[in-house]
């Protein structure tokens, strides 16, 4: 069997998770909030060749999604999870290609 240390860690948290994800969910599609960022910095935007630099300064919505948020709060590596995933399918699909199909069963 495929070691799976990220799926381990997910299922240890799996109950946290899932009730802070709802609760983001929540906040987000029925009070329409957004969580933001401050951002304190110098913007730059290319405008018909030249490049004209603003500051920037304020609070801005996040770009990272809740599956995101929640994978980086409890140290769960989402690329790895993926790998590990598609590891165990192939695991799985090694026996039953092995079988010769029979239509007539």
């Amino acid at each position: 069997m495929t070691a799976t240390p990220e799926h381990e860690k997910l299922h240890k948290v799996q109950e946290k998770s899932q009730a802070i994800g709802e609760f983001l969910e929540w906040l987000t599609e029925e009070k329409r909030y957004s969580i933001c960022q401050y951002v304190n910095t110098i913007g730059e935007v290319d405008c018909e060749g030249e490049e004209i630099r603003f500051p920037v300064k304020g609070y801005l919505p996040i770009l990272e999604r809740i599956e995101q948020l929640l994978a980086e709060y409890f140290d769960i590596d989402l690329d790895k999870l993926e790998l590990e995933k598609r590891a165990m399918l192939d695991e799985l699909r090694r026996p039953n290609a092995k079988e010769p199909c029979n239509p007539n069963g």
